[in-house]
C-alpha cells in the first residue's frame, strides 16, 4: 500500500505531542512492514523534502492554525506524480480536513488522539468555580444576542458546536475511524453521533527503548513517587495535591517528583508548579520539580519506587507506557485508556481521578508493598511487549486499511 500521513506534529522540526511520536512510530512501522510511505508535516523554521530515517518527509514552513491548508499543495503534487492508496489524519487540529476535501475519492483515516473540545470541557468543569458570574452571564447573554441559546462552556460535558469544529469537520469526512483506547471511542461516538461500530479500536503501537527493558524489575526502596507530563488540569494534579499530605503522615521518607513543564493552574495566572507549592506549605522538603528530555526518563524511572498518572480523562499516554517497559509500579487513572493499559491483566492500580483518597492509599499500598510492586511490574512490561508491538499493532492496521481499500 502506498501511504500518506498527515500531521503538522512530526520530529523532529515539531516534536511537540504525543501525536508526533505516533506519527513517528507508525510511519517506520508500516515502512519496514514493506509498505510505501510518505509524511507531510509542519516546520516553524523550513520547507523541505528529505529522507529522515528511512521515511521520505515533506517538511512545510507553517504553523499549526494554517498547516492544513499550507500542506495541500505539496500534497496535490505529490499524489498526481504518484497516486497515494490511502492518507490518515488525526482528528486534532483537522490537519488531512483541505485534503480530503479536495481528493474526496481518496479513502482517508481519521486517527483520534483527542478532540480539543474534550481537552477544553476538562479544563473548563475543574476551573468553574474560578469563573466569575459575569463571565458566565456575558456568554449567556452573547448567545441570545445572535439568537442562540448556549450552554455553559463550563459545564462537565460541554463542547464545541460541531458546525464549527474543524476536529468534529475532519471526522466526518473520514472513511474509517481508529481509536487508540476504547474510553475515546465511547466518548466520541456518543458526543458527535458517530456509530460506535464505525469506530475501530487500535492501538498506539509501542517499542520500548532498550533503556527502559534493561531497569531491573526488582523491590526498589527509594520512596521516591514520580509524575510525569505537563504540569496541568487534566493531568490530575489538583487532586495528587491533595493526596500528598496523606500520604507523608504514613510514609515520613517519601519524596514526591514531579517532572514535566508547568502550564495552567485552576488560579488565572498561577503555574501549576507555584500552586501545588501553595497548597502544600510545610511539605517543601517532600516536593521536587524539574524538566527532562525523553533521554532522562530511563534513569529517573530507574530511581523512582512508585509512578502516579491521576489524569482526570487521558488517551493512551505514552509515558504510562515507558513506565510499564521500565517495570514499575503504577498508580493510573481509571478514566480513559490507563484502563485497556492497566486493567487486564493486572498491571497497575487504578483509582477515581477525583478521589484524593483513594490516590493516596494507592500510593502508599504501593511504596509499602514491595512484593506487590514487583509483580505488577514484571506484569507491566509482558503486557507492553506483547500487547502493543509492531507485529500486533502492524497487523491490525494493515488489516483495518486492507478492509477499507
Amino acid at each position: 500500500m502506498r501511504i500518506a500521513y498527515i500531521s503538522f506534529e512530526y520530529p523532529p522540526d515539531t516534536a511537540v505531542g504525543g501525536i508526533a511520536t505516533y506519527v513517528y512510530q507508525v510511519s517506520k512501522m508500516m515502512k519496514s512492514r514493506g509498505h510505501d510511505v510518505e509524511v507531510f508535516c509542519g516546520s516553524p523554521t523550513r520547507t523541505v523534502s528529505e529522507t529522515f530515517e528511512g521515511i521520505l518527509v515533506h517538511r512545510v514552513l507553517t504553523d499549526t492554525g494554517k498547516f492544513p491548508k499550507d500542506v495541500l499543495s505539496i500534497f496535490q503534487k505529490k499524489h498526481e506524480e504518484h497516486a497515494f492508496d490511502l492518507i490518515e489524519s488525526p482528528e486534532y487540529s483537522g490537519d488531512g480536513y483541505e485534503i480530503k476535501k479536495r481528493f474526496p475519492s481518496l479513502p482517508m483515516v481519521v486517527k483520534l488522539h483527542t478532540p480539543a473540545a474534550f481537552i477544553l470541557a476538562l479544563d473548563n468543569s475543574y476551573s468553574s468555580k474560578k469563573i466569575s458570574l459575569y463571565r458566565k452571564g456575558r456568554h449567556m447573554l452573547g448567545g441570545l444576542l445572535k439568537g442562540e441559546i448556549r450552554e455553559g462552556y463550563w459545564k462537565k460535558g460541554v463542547w464545541r458546536n460541531k458546525a464549527t469544529d474543524i476536529d468534529y469537520l475532519t471526522t466526518a469526512l473520514a472513511d474509517q475511524i481508529h481509536t487508540p483506547s476504547t474510553s475515546l471511542g465511547d466518548i466520541v461516538s456518543k458526543k458527535w453521533a458517530i456509530s460506535r461500530s464505525h469506530i475501530l479500536n487500535v492501538p498506539y503501537p509501542f517499542v520500548p527503548a532498550e533503556e527502559f527493558l534493561k531497569i531491573p524489575i526488582c523491590a526498589t526502596q527509594t520512596k521516591n513517587v514520580t509524575f510525569i507530563g505537563r504540569l496541568e488540569i487534566r493531568k490530575g494534579l489538583i487532586e495528587l495535591a491533595k493526596a500528598i499530605p496523606y500520604v507523608c503522615e504514613a510514609v515520613p521518607d517519601v519524596k514526591f517528583k514531579f517532572v514535566g513543564k508547568p502550564v495552567h493552574s485552576i488560579i488565572p495566572g498561577m503555574s501549576m508548579d507555584e500552586y501545588i507549592k501553595k497548597q502544600l506549605v510545610g511539605y517543601e522538603s517532600r516536593l521536587e520539580f524539574t524538566q527532562a528530555t525523553p533521554k532522562d526518563i530511563p534513569s529517573i524511572l530507574s530511581n523512582t519506587d512508585v509512578c502516579v498518572f491521576p489524569s482526570i480523562w487521558e488517551n493512551f499516554p505514552n509515558v504510562c507506557l515507558e513506565s510499564m517497559s521500565a517495570g514499575r509500579g503504577i498508580v493510573g487513572s481509571n478514566q480513559g485508556g490507563m484502563k485497556d493499559m492497566l486493567e487486564y491483566p493486572k498491571a497497575g492500580l487504578l483509582v477515581n481521578p477525583l478521589n484524593s483518597r483513594a490516590i493516596a492509599e494507592a500510593i502508599i499500598c504501593l511504596l509499602n508493598d514491595a512484593e506487590l510492586r514487583t509483580k505488577l511490574g514484571e506484569a507491566a512490561r509482558q503486557k507492553v511487549l506483547q500487547a502493543y508491538n509492531k507485529e500486533v499493532i502492524g497487523s491490525l492496521m494493515e488489516k483495518c486499511y486492507s478492509d477499507l481499500l
